[in-house]
Formats: structure tokens, C-alpha cells, sequence
């Protein structure tokens, strides 16, 4: 996995925190299964429209694409 989806992920797991939310939790507000959402955070797994919509879940405003290597 590159590190721009780690930060991204990171930034997905800060936010579920600060909601008190589990993968369980975000799965069911996401309309998924908890399956594809660990494979989202151990792996990195799922297509940009995914992701766009996690992040619209979560409240992420910067899209995860534009996070740059460092």
C-alpha cells in the first residue's frame, strides 16, 4: 500500500474515533459489509468511488488521491 493511502486510512481511522465508531458502525452507515471495510483499512482495498464515499460518510473533505507522498 503507498503511503498517500496510509495517510488517508489514518485519517479514516482519527475520524471513526472522534465518532466513537466501529468498523461495524461505519460499515452500516456506508451501506457495506464490515468485511469490505477491513480490507479497506488493512489493505487499502476499494475503488476511488468507494473511498469518495467513505470519506463523504466520515466528513473528509480532502479527496484521498490528493494526499502527495512524502
Amino acid at each position: 500500500m503507498s503511503q498517500q493511502h496510509q495517510i488517508w486510512i489514518d485519517l479514516v481511522k482519527e475520524k471513526m474515533s472522534q465518532k466513537g465508531w466501529n468498523r461495524s458502525d461505519l460499515a452500516q452507515v456506508a451501506g457495506v459489509s464490515t468485511t469490505m471495510i477491513s480490507r479497506l483499512l488493512n489493505e487499502g482495498h476499494g475503488s476511488d468511488e468507494f473511498k469518495k464515499h467513505i470519506s463523504d460518510k466520515l466528513g473528509i473533505r480532502e479527496p484521498w488521491e490528493l494526499f502527495e507522498e512524502k
